[in-house]
């Protein structure tokens, strides 16, 4: 069975998350740079007040995968408690 997973993250962790995605083989994504947004650490909208920004990523994996990309995330949290990163695990239906 596949899912749908969205991971947004500030952008200071991308070394750390793409490494996570290219060591479970998740291959197939789309990207978005320069996400901007409120979350639990705080604005980022990447202008001179809030510099901060983020990225969003989104796959289409097989279920096997979810768990070993959430630890994955959490010790990326854990590593980084300043920084902010989500993951979002949604029911998928077909690819067209």
């Amino acid at each position: 069975m596949k899912k749908l997973i969205y991971l947004i993250f500030n952008s200071a962790l991308e070394p750390e998350v793409m490494e996570l995605i290219k060591k479970l083989k998740v291959s197939h994504y789309t990207r978005w740079d320069k996400v901007k947004g409120v979350g639990e650490t705080g604005p980022h909208f990447d202008d001179e007040v809030w510099p901060a920004v983020n990225i969003a990523l989104m796959s289409v994996i097989d279920q096997s995968l979810i768990e070993p990309l959430a630890e994955g995330v959490r010790k990326i949290r854990a590593e980084f408690p300043g920084e902010g990163i989500r993951m979002l695990v949604v029911p998928f239906e077909e690819i067209v």
